[in-house]
């Protein structure tokens, strides 16, 4: 037996490397070499093992509910939709969807060409129904086709709340801004609506700040009644002015 046999078999029974050292007289550092490899043997046959199990699994996946994988593929290859599979062969969308992308089958259904007659037709069954899942059930075209000879509009996404609020502040503020005449005050500066501000003459005045708030336009109207529009710039300036003022010994 080699030297490198007797090193892992000590180890395999469970010896420290000074012990196998000692025993085989021969240093730490070879022990450590040998015993590293066959960790990393063990590491990797672990691995092995995960994966295999892995794909056992995603195999036994498939045979749930008794699962007809050939008939999935074949009506997959035959442009069916995932919901016009699940209606033939009563499989479960989810258990349709693995199959496919097991199989390569995610793809789009090609765009059907059709005559004046079948054109006019899915036009009056939308009229009816105007539903293109329903149209798409009972034509067996895709939905993208009849979209496109029905002509419907794709669907504009929903403005969120919070974009809504945005909006409504900017609106608020360009009518404030026309309000107060359009440009600073001070210097004259109208390039950037949001390089105005609303600074308040008399700040025991001041009920609320006018930046940030959303509320009815006539409320925000009456504060800024109260104030000077002028740029950021000059702004800062006027505080500064305050400021430096307050400081200053009378």
């Amino acid at each position: 037996m080699c030297m490198k046999e007797k090193i892992i078999e000590l180890r395999k029974k469970g010896f420290s490397y000074n012990k196998i050292s000692e025993e085989l007289g021969c240093s730490k550092s070879t022990v450590s070499y040998h015993c590293s490899k066959l960790k990393n043997n063990e590491q990797k046959i672990k691995e092995n093992v995960k994966i295999k199990n892995a794909k056992q699994k995603i195999d036994k996946s498939f045979l749930i509910e008794d699962v007809d994988v050939d008939r999935v593929i074949s009506l997959r290859k035959n442009n069916h939709s995932y919901e016009e599979i699940k209606e033939e062969t009563g499989i479960s969308l989810n258990s349709i969807k693995k199959i496919c992308r097991e199989f390569g089958l995610i793809y789009r259904r090609k765009f059907t060409k059709l005559d004046s007659d079948e054109i006019d037709e899915l036009k009056i069954l939308y009229e009816e129904h105007k539903s293109l899942r329903k149209v798409s059930k009972l034509t067996g075209y895709d939905r993208s086709t009849i979209r496109k000879y029905v002509n419907i509009e794709p669907r504009t996404k929903k403005v969120t709340k919070s974009q809504a609020v945005i909006n409504w502040r900017r609106r608020s503020k360009i009518k404030l801004v026309e309000y107060k005449g359009g440009e600073c005050g001070k210097c004259g500066y109208n390039k950037c609506i949001d390089a105005l501000e609303f600074h308040h003459r008399d700040p025991n005045g001041k009920d609320f700040t006018i930046s940030g708030k959303s509320w009815s336009f006539d409320k925000l109207k009456n504060e800024v009644d109260k104030c000077i529009m002028v740029c950021s710039n000059c702004h800062k300036e006027i505080h500064f002015e305050i400021k430096t003022a307050s400081t200053s010994p009378s």
